[in-house]
């Protein structure tokens, strides 16, 4: 069986193949555009004043969704790779104990954790309903 390659690009003027991706020269906006822009942003600004609001508001940068658990997993691989390691049987079996102990408790806390935080965001939303 054999494969056919596909057929090359037809050759440019200069002599070499053309560019694959070409892109558009960037350019500054004119004033006829940028008068355009601004009439779009206030149209905006009058249509959808929440929209307004949120997107001039500062802006908090959220934290990695599994950044607490990621640390936890981390422990957890450090804890392993130790118990492989240790050659002492009684501290192999501390070790073991603490995991046995400290996963479930670790998985209960995050648990309420984001259970707290999804009720104050739906106290926060309700507050912001109430005002509308």
């Amino acid at each position: 069986m054999s494969v056919t390659p596909p057929p090359l690009p037809p050759p440019s003027p200069g002599g070499g193949t053309g560019d694959p991706d070409p892109r558009p020269v960037a350019r500054p906006l004119d004033r006829d555009e940028e008068l355009r822009l601004s009439g779009l942003e206030q149209e905006l600004r009058r249509s959808d004043p929440d929209l307004d609001t949120q997107l001039t508001a500062p802006h908090r940068p959220a934290r990695a969704a599994g950044g607490r658990a990621d640390r936890i997993l981390q422990a957890v691989a450090i804890t392993v790779i130790v118990l492989v390691i240790v050659p002492g049987d009684w501290v192999a079996g501390l070790l073991s104990f603490g995991l046995l102990l400290g996963i479930p408790a670790a998985m209960a806390w995050i648990a309420v954790r984001a259970h707290r935080e999804n009720v104050a965001r739906e106290q926060a939303e309700g507050r912001d309903d109430e005002r509308a």
